[in-house]
Formats: C-alpha cells, sequence, structure tokens
C-alpha cells in the first residue's frame, strides 16, 4: 500500500502551464534565454551537414526573428537582445555569402 503512494503523480501543473513546467529548470539555470542553446545547436549541426552558409543565414535569420518577436520574452529584454544579435548574425552571413561566396 505504501509504494502505490509513493507513485502518486500530481499531473494537474503538466496539464495546466505545460511550457512553464516543462521548461522550468532549463529557465532556473540558464535565465530566458536559454532557448539559444539548442537553436545554436541546431545551427551548427545543419551547417556541419551541409557546408553551405546561405542554409544557415536563412535558419539564423528565421528562428532569431520568430523568438524576437513571438512575444515570449517581453518582461525579460536582454533574451530579447539576444535572439536579435543572432538575426543580425544570420543577416551578416547572408550577405557575406552573397558577396563572397560564389561557387
Amino acid at each position: 500500500m505504501g509504494f502505490l503512494t509513493l507513485l502518486a503523480i500530481n499531473g494537474s501543473d503538466l496539464i495546466n502551464q505545460p511550457w512553464n513546467t516543462t521548461f522550468s529548470p532549463y529557465i532556473a539555470l540558464f535565465g530566458q534565454g536559454w532557448l539559444l542553446i539548442p537553436v545554436s545547436f541546431i545551427a551548427a549541426a545543419l551547417f556541419m551537414k551541409t557546408r553551405d552558409p546561405a542554409v544557415l543565414s536563412m535558419f539564423m535569420i528565421v528562428t532569431g526573428a520568430l523568438l524576437t518577436a513571438g512575444g515570449l520574452f517581453g518582461s525579460f529584454a536582454p533574451a530579447t537582445f539576444a535572439y536579435l544579435m543572432f538575426t543580425v548574425i544570420g543577416i551578416a552571413v547572408l550577405f557575406y555569402n552573397v558577396f563572397y561566396g560564389g561557387r
């Protein structure tokens, strides 16, 4: 009987606030800008797979713009600035590829 009581899990927080409950450890460790870590790893893997700066820059521009304008970080301005810089780096890589990366 005691063993079954230990296995009881209250899932109401996960149902009511799935985003906050799932990612609260990462937010507590890294702050609101934690999402830049997996996005950066995806960008690095994309570049290693394709070796094409144009594809990488488009990924960086799209994800950075969506995360900046998404309203997730309205109360935390440094995270918005970090994603904006991610977008600017993507635009710089795109211009570099257009002007100097001809094949």
